[in-house]
């Protein structure tokens, strides 16, 4: 659950938000998503068994610390083990690992996502613009980065590995 992506790559949890809307009563306005992963097993362990039991949620994907990296946590081993195989451990020289990056994975969120990335990303212009203008200046310095990599010695496909993230997968 990412909320938000700011104009620096970075994805904004939505963990905290989700926690405090389905449980209104432990609200606390100064959650951060390690409040929910790892200071408090059981507030974690309840909020995980809420999502899986109520609504069929078998993980999420979220930003590492409201950080550039992006975290996938699976809930149930049983059910997950049935639809996703395990591919061992792979290193920057085996050519999987390029594969299995985040431009493998498909997204499906919500307008409101998109609405406040937006939001976030204009806040860096100068001009208001749409979501479409703002990917096309990103996607120049993506590129330019892609370039400058490769005049460095990495290949083509290490430098794409290297500069995608949430903004180049999703286009905004």
């Amino acid at each position: 659950a990412v909320e938000y992506v700011t104009y620096t790559t970075i994805g904004i949890s939505a963990l905290p938000a989700l926690f405090n809307s389905l449980f209104p009563l432990e609200w606390d306005p100064n959650f951060i998503d390690l409040d929910i992963k790892i200071r408090d097993i059981n507030r974690r362990n309840k909020f995980v068994r809420k999502l899986f039991d109520d609504y069929q949620i078998l993980g999420w994907f979220t930003s590492v610390e409201n950080n550039s990296f992006n975290e996938v946590c699976l809930f149930d081993k049983q059910t997950n083990s049935e639809g996703i195989k395990l591919i061992g451990i792979t290193n920057r020289a085996d050519k999987q690992y390029y594969k299995d990056s985040l431009q493998k994975l498909k997204f499906f969120l919500p307008q409101s996502f998109y609405d406040r990335t937006l939001i976030e990303l204009n806040k860096h212009s100068t001009f208001p613009t749409d979501r479409e203008g703002t990917y096309k200046k990103h996607k120049r310095y993506v590129n330019t980065c892609i370039k400058d990599y490769v005049e460095k010695g990495m290949s083509k496909n290490e430098a794409k590995h290297e500069m995608i993230s949430l903004r180049t997968q999703l286009k905004i």
